[in-house]
């Protein structure tokens, strides 16, 4: 049987420039220099070891709720404290929570740019 990894999240935006900064703002992200394919902006940004891959093509805005297909992605921290004050201070939106799970560790969405949702959970 093969050996799968998740390569990369790719997020579609109408603001590259924002979008990246969100990223870097937020997470401490690096980003790789902007090149363009099939006639739009592309930039790799690496949030820890998950490549989220920006660009700017076309595509149709979307409200903040329940999808079905993929909804989310989740990413980890280790001081969930200061990532809750983070969010405060930079006036992220959160979606849901933050709450408690069965097993003591807390969970938070966030809206992210272009309306995606972030799950951040405690380590």
């Amino acid at each position: 049987m093969p050996n799968y990894n998740i390569q990369h999240v790719h997020h579609e935006t109408s603001d590259i420039t924002a979008t990246v900064e969100f990223y870097k703002d937020f997470f401490g992200a690096s980003a790789g220099e902007p090149f363009q394919r099939g006639g739009a902006d592309w930039v790799e940004v690496q949030v820890g070891n998950i490549q989220v891959t920006v660009t700017n093509r076309d595509s149709s805005d979307v409200e903040l709720v329940r999808l079905k297909g993929l909804d989310h992605f989740a990413l980890t921290t280790d001081d969930f404290d200061t990532t809750l004050a983070a969010i405060e201070n930079k006036g992220v939106n959160i979606w849901f929570g933050p709450v408690s799970l069965e097993n003591g560790k807390r969970i938070v969405f966030i809206s992210g740019p272009d309306h995606i949702k972030i799950e951040l959970m405690e380590q």
